[in-house]
């Protein structure tokens, strides 16, 4: 049986992975300081253990990588709030950057083969092509984003040195999906946590801009079709298709029988204002394409929520 470490893994992608990785029949080992999580992410199981540690502490994490024997790690831990990175630029870096530095080390004292890092379309700032491909000048306009782009080049120095072989780093899009944090989630659980109480979606800006929404059960595919790969590089997670916010206001509205005018405020500093991928290369490389629509999973999460309600879960 392989042990998997997943880092950040009581958060929302994490908890959803370590799920279907014990489903699968992973021994798997978490690590996370539940700065941002919540302690009931994190499961029960005979073939998962929990480690509350932060991965800057990276003799704690050598020590763990090692007594688990990990076979490979999928690097999640980050502070992923564009927002908060303008306001606390320096624990941003320290917390993605360096951390992703530890985690590589330890990794590498431990013989592991295998390394998925949790990247982000944030590293393309305002693309100047779309849908963006992989290749494309790097430009983010945000901490986080820049953070990103120092983690992938540590990423990349680890494979091309020869020290983790197979090396991968996935650049999510816009991750949408049930047991998002409300305070770190995207629009999609923002919008629904005010519909849900009969209140008008927030839209910061004119609502023009653009996104690619990826569920996160395509993102927790895309992620083990990296682990069994072998492969290495820089890939894009995204659909391919993109909607304005207007239209997702527009949208969710309608699902929830509601008929509103959405709340404009100023736009927030640091966003992006269109953001779409190119997916040729994971489709050829990791054989990934997503596979849920926006609509249908909208549905499943607006469902799930007035469950939620009516009977006070």
């Amino acid at each position: 049986m392989q042990s998997i470490l997943v880092t950040g893994g009581a958060g929302f992608i994490g908890h959803h992975l370590v799920r279907r990785l014990l489903q699968q029949d992973y021994r798997v080992v978490i690590i996370d300081n539940l700065s941002s999580a919540k302690t009931e992410n994190i499961p029960r199981h005979q073939n998962a253990v929990f480690y509350k540690e932060d991965v800057r502490n990276m003799e704690t994490i050598s020590d763990i990588v090692k007594r688990e024997r990990i076979d490979a790690c999928i690097h999640l831990a980050a502070i992923t709030s564009v927002t908060e990175s303008l306001v606390f630029s320096n624990e941003v870096t320290d917390v993605n950057v360096n951390g992703t530095a530890s985690v590589l080390e330890a990794c590498t004292n431990a013989g592991v083969g295998s390394f998925v890092f949790a990247s982000s379309a944030a590293v393309y700032g305002e693309a100047k092509i779309l849908p963006v491909p992989e290749d494309k000048e790097l430009r983010p306009i945000s901490p986080y984003g820049e953070s990103k782009v120092a983690g992938e080049k540590l990423v990349e120095s680890y494979q091309k040195s020869g020290k983790i072989p197979h090396a991968i780093s996935l650049r999510f899009f816009n991750v949408y999906g049930e047991g998002q944090n409300p305070r770190y989630a995207g629009v999609i659980t923002k919008f629904t946590e005010r519909l849900s109480k009969g209140l008008p979606p927030v839209i910061y800006g004119d609502g023009m801009q653009t996104r690619d929404f990826i569920s996160i059960n395509d993102v927790v595919d895309a992620i083990m079709l990296a682990i069994g790969s072998g492969t290495f590089g820089v890939f894009n997670i995204g659909t391919g298709k993109a909607i304005t916010i207007n239209e997702l206001a527009k949208e969710m509205m309608r699902m929830f029988g509601l008929d509103l005018r959405p709340e404009h405020q100023k736009a927030n500093h640091g966003e992006i204002l269109h953001s779409c991928a190119d997916i040729k290369r994971s489709s050829t490389a990791l054989g990934f394409v997503a596979r849920r629509t926006l609509e249908v999973e909208l549905r499943n999460i607006i469902e799930t929520n007035l469950y939620q309600q009516i009977y006070k879960i």
